[in-house]
């Protein structure tokens, strides 16, 4: 029961599965969305299969947009510096500098606006590569996924599961049974940093 409570913390159906854990491993490059989609697919049938990747890919692009308008907010700061740089610095028409700068975002930003799409097209790296570096794949990426390669920083760093610090914790019922009930607690946290 309690290994079954445990499954359905983390994997449950419904509001209890957590598809960071999904967007995780599309963001390996070495399986994508495909072995997501596999893997639903040898679990459930079709619709609930198309549904379950469906929505894993929404959460992947709803990562991106608020990564993508959070890097808008900083190059609109920039842009309206350097518009008040060329202001400073020179004597030119500033509304047409306006505009081409304002032209170059929208250029980027469309093209930002693909990196899941392109990402997810390209093909897989070899999946018998066991050593591939995922956050270096990244790093050397960045230049073809500016943004989705800060998602990929990010989500790839967080500590998926609180098995560990749940197992830290709870560290004090494997030391004091019923047997060692009245050990002291210097002898108590004693033991306990032994142990570490």
């Amino acid at each position: 029961m309690n290994m079954m409570s445990k499954f359905e913390k983390y994997w449950g159906c419904g509001a209890n599965q957590n598809f960071l854990l999904y967007v995780a491993n599309v963001l390996d490059p070495r399986f994508k969305l495909k072995y997501v989609k596999f893997c639903f697919s040898e679990l459930y049938d079709h619709d609930k299969t198309q549904l379950l990747t469906k929505k894993v890919r929404d959460n992947l692009v709803s990562l991106y947009e608020f990564y993508l308008k959070a890097d808008e907010v900083v190059d609109d700061n920039r842009y309206k510096q350097d518009v008040n740089d060329a202001i400073d610095d020179m004597e030119i028409d500033v509304n047409t500098l306006a505009r081409f700068k304002r032209h170059l975002l929208e250029k980027d930003s469309v093209e930002n606006r693909n990196e899941v799409e392109r990402y997810l097209v390209d093909g897989c790296e070899d999946s018998n590569d066991d050593k591939l570096d995922i956050l270096g794949w990244w790093k050397i990426t960045t230049s073809k996924y500016k943004i989705l390669s800060k998602v990929a920083q990010h989500v790839l760093a967080i500590l998926i599961s609180t098995v560990a610090s749940e197992s830290t914790f709870s560290t004090g019922g494997r030391i004091l049974d019923q047997f060692r009930s009245s050990l002291s607690s210097t002898t108590v946290q004693a033991l306990i940093c032994c142990q570490n």
